[in-house]
Order: structure tokens, then C-alpha cells, then sequence
């Protein structure tokens, strides 16, 4: 057995672990990306980020769609700060909210009408507590494909 062997084991391993811990909201339940050794993160060389898929999740074959194009491009918004290596989780959900808030105060200058903003504001709670406990998964793999970590750039040597 060779020490690459020995180490290519160990980060199977370590991804294995990082798989499971991600479903339980990260290592510290957090759900904070970090280069397992102990460097920050760095963008991905070429790494192209897919395009946003609006209010949804493939991972959890989640599709939201209420109709209003403005909430559609929060969502996007959402899925490309997701997408940026280095982002926050935190910060980027604190972001979607703020946009979708907006939304709904838009709805009520325009319409003025109690039961359209309640209608909306349901909906953006229910889209935000929807990233907020089911978003983990998809912010750490999206980190993990937009960053590179230092060991992998050696294992790819």
C-alpha cells in the first residue's frame, strides 16, 4: 500500500463524512463551507456555474412557482450567490429575504389590497423556511463545485 493510497483512502473518507454532516446542517450545524485543511477556499480555475433554476430545488425535486416574475429573480439571485465561492449561507438568505420582503411591500403600494399581501407573505415565509432548513445540502455543494481547496489542487498534480 502506497501513501498516495493511504491518502486518496482517507479523503473518501472525509467525503463520506462531509455527505452526512451536510444533511444535519454542516459540522457545527452552521452549514459553513471549509477546506478540510484549514486553508480558506479558493475559486475553481474555469468553473462555470450552471445557469439559476428559479424557485426550486432538483436535489429535492422542489419546483415554486407563484406566478410573479420578480420573485422568480430572487430565486436566481439566490442560486447565483449559492454559486459565488466565499459566500455566506447566512448572508445569502438574509439577501433572498430582504428581496422577497420587497416584493411583497411592492405588492402592497401597487394593489393595496390586505389579502394579495398576505397571500405573498405567506409565500415568502414558506419560501424562506424552505432555504433555510433544506438549503444546506445545495450551499455546500455549490461552494464545493465553485471552490477549490488546497489539497485538492496537490491530488491534482
Amino acid at each position: 500500500m502506497t501513501l498516495k493510497t493511504i491518502r486518496n483512502g482517507i479523503h473518501k473518507i472525509d467525503t463520506y463524512l462531509n455527505a452526512a454532516l451536510d444533511l444535519f446542517g454542516g459540522e457545527d450545524g452552521l452549514c459553513h463551507y471549509k477546506c478540510s485543511d484549514g486553508y480558506k477556499p479558493v475559486p475553481r480555475r474555469g468553473y462555470k456555474p450552471p445557469p439559476p433554476n428559479g424557485c426550486g430545488s432538483p436535489m429535492f425535486g422542489v419546483h415554486f412557482d407563484i406566478g410573479i416574475p420578480s420573485v422568480t429573480k430572487c430565486c436566481n439571485r439566490h442560486d447565483r450567490c449559492y454559486d459565488t465561492c466565499g459566500s455566506v449561507k447566512h448572508d445569502c438568505d438574509g439577501q433572498f429575504h430582504v428581496c422577497l420582503e420587497t416584493i411583497c411591500r411592492n405588492v402592497q403600494r401597487t394593489l393595496g389590497l390586505s389579502h394579495s399581501v398576505q397571500a405573498c407573505e405567506s409565500a415568502v415565509s414558506l419560501l424562506f423556511d424552505a432555504v433555510m432548513h433544506l438549503g444546506c445540502k445545495p450551499y455546500l455543494d455549490s461552494q464545493r463545485a465553485s471552490c477549490m481547496c488546497l489539497y485538492e489542487d496537490k491530488l491534482e498534480l
